[in-house]
């Protein structure tokens, strides 16, 4: 009974002296030292010990006698505080496990073709582009590497450009381009690289692994697929029942 009474959070010496109050009810502190051989002031801090943990009653008198708890109340008590420490201590942990999202800031051409190309290096299944073909050309050739080495590229661009790359999907724009060339990039859809080459601006982009970012661009990239397969398939019946303009507002 020792052990499973150390189990629960008693020290050995604790666990006798409370067996010793179970099997001969209320005693002195000198009287539990002698039915336990041993020694006064060991057993009265422990009796004092059993006390604060809610195993053992004092009764103050003439001389101060101890009286146990019974086992089946604190069994209950502690099973109480167990639970309580348990849901306290899952909370903490998950707050402590929610990860901290940042984003990394580029500027210039030649550190965001730094960045790009160690993603692509980085990458292990997929790399999915949606670019303007001009600003394609800067990340054409390692873009062809990693999908010579079996990593899924993919690339949706404003023309047709020449490529050993199968998975090349042409947005020809419905209305006039805007001035700003802008980008998106995903790498096995948990790391995102958007950003602009705008020749007035400075070359600019972000990198973040934030879920919120990853799903807008994922959104994105799906609306892109799906237009184009919809322009293909059915873009002469489309503009005759909606009009030439219906795929510029989309």
């Amino acid at each position: 009974m020792i052990e499973h009474l150390k189990r629960i959070g008693l020290t050995e010496l604790e666990a006798k002296c409370y067996l010793s109050l179970i099997e001969h009810g209320e005693q002195t502190g000198y009287e539990v030292a002698k039915n336990i051989s041993s020694s006064r002031s060991n057993v009265y801090s422990s009796l004092s010990s059993l006390s604060k943990k809610g195993a053992c009653q004092v009764i103050e008198g003439k001389s101060t006698t101890y009286v146990a708890v019974a086992i089946e109340e604190l069994i209950s008590k502690l099973q109480l505080e167990f639970k309580q420490s348990a849901t306290i201590l899952n909370e903490e942990i998950k707050r402590a496990k929610q990860k901290e999202y940042h984003f990394y800031n580029t500027q210039g051409l030649e550190a965001i073709k730094s960045v790009v190309n160690r993603n692509i290096a980085h990458s292990k299944k997929e790399i999915i582009v949606d670019i303007d073909t001009d600003a394609l050309t800067y990340f054409l050739p390692a873009l062809e590497e990693a999908d010579k080495s079996g990593i899924k590229v993919t690339i949706i661009t404003l023309s047709p450009i020449e490529t050993t790359i199968e998975n090349v999907i042409i947005d020809m724009p419905s209305a006039p381009s805007s001035e700003t060339t802008s980008f998106s990039m995903l790498f096995d859809q948990e790391k995102v690289l958007i950003g602009s080459l705008d020749k007035n601006l400075v070359p600019s982009a972000v990198e973040t692994k934030h879920p919120a970012l990853i799903h807008e661009v994922k959104l994105a990239i799906r609306h892109d697929m799906i237009m184009e397969k919809l322009k293909a398939d059915f873009g002469d019946e489309i503009e005759a029942k909606y009009g030439k303009d219906f795929f510029t507002l989309l």
